[in-house]
């Protein structure tokens, strides 16, 4: 059922940069409309989002986009740790929305969104870093994130290259809109 209902979503064209303009609408959808009520949900959605925000800080001061196989730091763990952090983050809104039907919505948008990318960038990367990264996926896993690093390579940590890739500005509007959801919690 799921392959079936990916493979549809797959073949629904769409340009490539419009996953980051619906993600980004389906997060200020979700902080105006949303109605953050039972304090232990108001945790948890506050706590992944700050978790997935956290891991999209982290990995964009690694990434290095096209010119360099990216091992090191969330890199080593996880493939993909800048779509780790938008799904929790997307969680954590989902949760704090108060509203069912955004789970729904955020399966969707998964489908139809990061499983293309994913194996669209990773075809890129193989053609690009070819047996180095063929080894690296071999080892880490795309979206599950492994226990012990993988073994890392050179580079760390830059604020010019978390600047670079533009990650000061989605910071910025992530912690807007979850300032907003949060403070609806405590206005109602």
């Amino acid at each position: 059922m799921a392959d079936s209902a990916a493979y549809i979503l797959r073949k629904i064209k769409r340009p490539p940069a419009i996953r980051q303009l619906i993600g980004i609408l389906f997060l200020i959808i979700l902080a105006v409309i949303g109605r953050p009520s039972w304090p232990g949900l108001f945790m948890t959605g506050t706590l992944l989002s700050i978790a997935g925000i956290a891991i999209r800080f982290w990995a964009g001061g690694y990434v290095k986009k096209d010119k360099e196989l990216a091992t090191t730091g969330p890199y080593a763990y996880v493939r993909n740790p800048l779509y780790v952090g938008n799904v929790l983050i997307a969680i954590g809104f989902c949760i704090l929305s108060g509203r069912a039907w955004s789970f729904v919505a955020l399966a969707v948008l998964y489908l139809w969104l990061y499983i293309p990318s994913i194996h669209k960038e990773e075809r890129t990367l193989h053609k690009l870093f070819g047996d180095e990264f063929v080894r690296y996926k071999e080892h880490v896993r795309a979206m599950w994130p492994r226990l012990t690093p993988y073994a890392t390579g050179p580079g760390g940590w830059a604020a010019s290259q978390w600047v670079k890739n533009g990650e000061h500005i989605v910071n910025a509007g992530l912690l807007t809109a979850l300032a907003v959801l949060i403070s609806r919690y405590f206005a109602s």
